[in-house]
């Protein structure tokens, strides 16, 4: 820890730009020390210090005799003392440090089962190509998918709680042998000593009575498709004999949102159509639905995809979307909104911090016939064919070089963010530049955004109550 007495030398030497990141939004000045995830709401007079020492390049003495232009010499020495004791405590210029850790020893504890490369719907900017993943169409058959929990089982190690999300396609097209399957794990359970935890992605055509209550009965958590507005749904999110969704869907979503499964989200994508996003999250909450995810659509320009061109709009709507959270809140509607979901008081676990997710070492998709890939945006590029579950991981090259894709060797590494995207999304970085570690840039800038709002609307929620 640094002494107060080298505090002076300590900010001479310091990369504001990468440790630091103070930021106004609406009528808060805020602060995030970047190393240790600390955040702090600062007054006038300890901006204007703080932008006078970064301006200054640390010299403190400059940077007050500047500021005591404006305030007097005791109150900026009182701010100058208070950041001292934030330094020691480790809550304010805190010590860079990227870590490094050994991926290559973790086991496998989450499986996108892809029982159905088929789908009934005909998304226009579904990355599945319409549900058969570039493929040949097919449906999971169930001794494969008994074979893929085996997989998982015999890779798990000692990991208690596993992961499945049955995927697609649209997995209800497999529905009957989903619930084999959940009985055949509920029995190994047993016999294993361990926890499988369900979810199903579902564009909720198919979500009738008899599937809400094998839902409901068996904790199944549930990921619901809907972008919001009907104008919004329907332009996207068709039939495939062309015809809008949303009349049908709704009601299914509503009652199984009024059943209250174990977790829920809907789901909905925001592409270069509608920019005004945060009009389908007004809508989907009219709707009465209070856990919610808006996800842009990214990749290659195809008029939907979000470009770089978009994000002047885009993040100004990602303004008006907080004010639309902070609103709900003072009318006693606290939204869940994934991508505000940032565990600010305890931070992200240190793997997620390095690498951004467990794509290719904790995190497999297992396809129809059993081949595995390292996430569900790589199936079907033979790139990142990793074996089979017959036969396990044959391509081990592929699990290596996920593990060691860590945020000290990326571009990224002293960007402000780092720590809550781990250098963002694999296949995002590599499909838009055929690398894995250079980073997609608009989803960067999208996703700083984002965290500036979630922090902000944090803070704000946290002041309303001591109103």
């Amino acid at each position: 820890m640094v002494q107060e007495e080298d505090l002076v030398e300590l900010l001479k030497n310091y990369d504001f730009n990468a440790h630091i990141h103070q930021y106004f939004w609406k009528d808060l000045n805020i602060l995030l020390d970047v190393n240790s995830g600390a955040i702090h709401l600062l007054d006038e007079l300890s901006n204007l210090l703080l932008k006078n020492i970064i301006e200054y390049k640390g010299y403190i003495d400059r940077a007050a005799a500047q500021t005591e232009r404006l305030f007097s010499p005791d109150d900026v020495s009182d701010a100058l003392n208070e950041f001292r004791s934030l330094q020691k405590q480790g809550a304010l210029f805190s010590e860079p440090e990227i870590p490094e850790i050994d991926l290559s020893s973790m086991k496998v504890k989450a499986i996108c089962l892809n029982v159905a490369h088929a789908c009934n719907m005909k998304c226009e900017y579904c990355f599945a190509a319409q549900g058969d993943f570039g493929m040949k169409p097919a449906l999971m058959s169930i001794e494969t998918a008994r074979q893929a929990m085996e997989f998982l089982l015999a890779n798990s190690g000692q990991v208690k709680n596993l992961e499945v999300d049955f995927f697609g396609g649209e997995p209800l097209m497999a529905a009957d042998m989903l619930k084999d399957l959940v009985v055949y794990c509920r029995e190994r359970e047993k016999d294993m000593g361990k926890r499988f935890n369900f979810t199903l992605t579902t564009n909720a055509v198919l979500l009738k009575d008899d599937i809400i209550d094998w839902v409901i009965e068996n904790d199944i958590s549930v990921i619901l498709s809907l972008d919001g507005r009907k104008s919004t749904n329907d332009r996207c999110r068709r039939l495939n004999n062309g015809a809008g969704t949303y009349d049908l869907i709704v009601p299914h979503i509503q009652k199984m949102v009024a059943r209250q499964p174990i977790s829920y989200f809907t789901r909905g994508t925001f592409t270069q159509q509608n920019l005004d996003f945060s009009e389908d999250l007004e809508h989907l909450i009219q709707l009465g639905f209070e856990c919610i995810s808006l996800e842009p659509a990214v990749g290659p320009d195809n008029g939907y995809s979000i470009q770089e061109q978009d994000l002047p709009r885009v993040l100004a709507e990602y303004e008006r979307l907080t004010e639309v959270l902070l609103e709900n809140y003072r009318q006693g509607k606290d939204i869940e909104f994934f991508h505000y979901n940032l565990n600010l008081q305890r931070g992200s676990c240190l793997a997620k911090r390095v690498t951004g997710c467990g794509a290719g070492i904790e995190y497999l998709v297992i396809t129809p016939e059993g081949d595995i890939y390292p996430c569900h945006q790589f199936v079907g590029d033979r790139t990142f064919y990793m074996g089979n579950i017959l036969d396990g991981i044959s391509n081990s090259h592929i699990a290596r070089a996920f593990s060691s894709n860590q945020l000290k060797d990326k571009e990224c590494r002293d960007c402000w963010a780092r720590y809550f995207c781990g250098g963002g999304c694999h296949a995002n970085a590599y499909y838009r530049s055929m690398d894995l570690k250079k980073p997609h840039r608009v989803s960067c800038e999208m996703h700083k955004k984002r965290i500036e709002g979630a922090i902000f609307l944090d803070l704000s929620k946290k002041l309303e109550c001591k109103m």
